[in-house]
């Protein structure tokens, strides 16, 4: 009787050696899926997202110096009006 139950033991730690290592692949099978998912939409969304980003980069340098030069014309102007008013200033006095 006691090897019955010995043997009866060796089949149960047997299956759940069997059910360890399908449960180890299956864990494993998961795991490659998921990160084959996650290197997908690192590859599809980061590059897209990075381009977005350079592209709102390169419209607000545009921007910005399109207002430098804006900037630069009015302070001539400034110049300018400030050179006829002390010319005009200068010859009602």
């Amino acid at each position: 009787m006691d090897n019955e139950m010995l043997e009866q033991f060796q089949i149960i730690i047997q299956g759940i050696a069997g059910m360890e290592n399908r449960l180890a692949g299956q864990i494993q099978t998961e795991i490659r899926e998921s990160e084959t998912r996650t290197r997908i939409f690192i590859e599809n969304q980061v590059p897209r997202q990075i381009d977005s980003l350079f592209d709102g980069y390169k419209l607000v340098h545009e921007k910005q110096w399109e207002l430098e030069q804006q900037t630069e014309a009015l302070k001539a102007q400034v110049y300018e009006l400030a050179a006829r008013l002390s010319a005009l200033e200068s010859t009602t006095v």
